[in-house]
């Protein structure tokens, strides 16, 4: 599988888990506890969401493909 697969099934299952999280949230009577898993747990995995997608798109877009010709003037230590 390539990684660009790979990387948009992470993303899907992130965001899924992302969507159970704020279900489990509205259960959630203890205001610390809640404020606790929402300012640190979810805001963490939504920022890790982001970052996915974007290397996903950095990658639909070719920016980490090597060019054949730079490849040839390369200087090698």
């Amino acid at each position: 599988m390539s990684t660009l697969k790979q990387l948009t099934k992470l993303s899907a299952q992130l965001t899924e888990l992302l969507d159970e999280l704020e279900s489990t949230l509205d259960y959630i009577d203890n205001d610390e506890l809640y404020n606790e898993i929402d300012n640190n747990v979810k805001s963490q995995l939504e920022n890790a969401l982001t970052h996915l997608d974007i290397a996903c798109d950095d990658i639909s877009e070719g920016m980490y493909e090597v060019n054949p010709e730079a490849e040839e003037f390369e200087e090698w230590d």
